[in-house]
């Protein structure tokens, strides 16, 4: 019982509100109830229980197993490079499960394990090296699925120990060159063809509206479209007439925005405001750099994924394929993100043993 009254509940019930718009997206989207809704109602019960089962676990006994998680996780991603371009799913038993999902609980974990008590204020070159080394390995083969999408967001599991530690400045003139040379090593020999044609897209927005360019136009005209007080969930004309494509999916926040109009986006912006608020509080409660670090990690992934999914809506970075966490149709992205919150919670449960 101590452990479960040192649960946040007020992130909780923020998370669910957020869910619960994005129930309401998800019925405009599809024409009202149908098996998208229904299965999301579902899913959400499932991550409402992984949270508290986190939640309730030591924090401490999962960092310790995190080397194990790991390497399974290498393991299971490794398997299914093999079969490029076939699946980024692995079947154990009769569930499907996305291992690139698991990896956004398991990294943060084991990032966790190798810098406690190990990296220097600032981070040497050999920690950016292991750093760089435990985040790039599975970038790199959830990017041969093909899931460039979720391999970009891996790439904040390298911002926040940076905000924590610091960096030298030769160390970061080192790191930008390193990240330039690898841009465009990927451009030229890894990159599809559409691909590339969303960034230039991004680069010439009126150039293709009804090519590459073809959903953020259509996005923008759905935000656009929702005006201040919204058309509500029954004229939703974009989603249901299909111009706005995986607009239950990457694309919710457009819904939302024709729905509920301008007001309805102070809302939804409000709760996630809330989350992240209370999210970050809890670094207060915390006197350890373990717990302290764990927070930053398992919470980074969750804020960066929020705050790219709407620029990509918005027509202001370009379209890479993820959706907006606790609000878009998926159940494994859902169910890992009330897991990261039963991580989260567990640091502020167990900093008293």
């Amino acid at each position: 019982m101590r452990r479960i009254s040192e649960i946040d509940f007020g992130i909780l019930i923020t998370a669910i509100s957020i869910t619960g718009m994005g129930l309401a997206g998800i019925w405009a989207a599809r024409g009202g109830f149908s098996s998208y809704f229904s299965r999301q109602v579902l899913w959400l019960f499932i991550g409402i229980i992984a949270f508290f089962v986190f939640a309730l676990i030591d924090y401490e006994k999962l960092v310790s197993w995190s080397a194990w998680f790991y390497a399974g996780l290498i393991i299971i991603l490794l398997i299914l490079a093999r079969g490029r371009g076939i699946s980024s799913w692995f079947k154990f038993g009769s569930v499907w499960i996305q291992p690139s999902e698991l990896g956004k609980l398991i990294v943060p974990l084991f990032l966790t394990r190798i810098l406690y008590k190990k990296a220097s204020f600032p981070l040497s070159l050999n920690d950016l090296v292991k750093i760089g080394a435990v985040v790039g390995l599975p970038s790199v083969l959830i990017a041969i699925q093909p899931d460039l999408g979720t391999a970009f967001v891996y790439s904040a599991f390298i911002f926040a120990p940076l905000l924590i530690y610091g960096i030298k400045r030769t160390h970061l003139n080192i790191a930008l060159l390193f990240l330039a040379v690898f841009t465009i090593f990927m451009w030229f020999f890894f990159l599809k063809d559409y691909q590339k044609e969303r960034i230039t897209s991004f680069l010439n927005p009126s150039d293709e509206p009804r090519g590459s360019g073809y959903q953020v136009y259509q996005s923008k005209i759905s935000i656009g479209s929702g005006r201040l007080m919204g058309k509500g969930l029954k004229e939703v004309s974009q989603a249901r007439l299909k111009f706005l494509p995986a607009a239950h999916t990457d694309f919710i926040f457009s819904v939302i925005a024709e729905s509920f109009g301008f007001l309805g986006i102070l809302v939804l912006l409000f709760l996630y405001l809330i989350l992240f608020t209370r999210i970050y509080r809890i670094g207060d409660f915390l006197d350890s750099e373990k717990a302290f670090l764990l927070l930053l990690l398992t919470s980074s992934w969750i804020a960066f994924q929020t705050v790219f999914n709407l620029l990509i809506t918005l027509g202001l970075f370009p379209v890479t394929g993820f959706p907006l966490p606790f609000m878009s149709y998926g159940g494994s992205d859902l169910i890992t993100a009330y897991s990261s919150l039963g991580i989260i919670n567990s640091v502020k449960a167990w900093r008293w043993k």
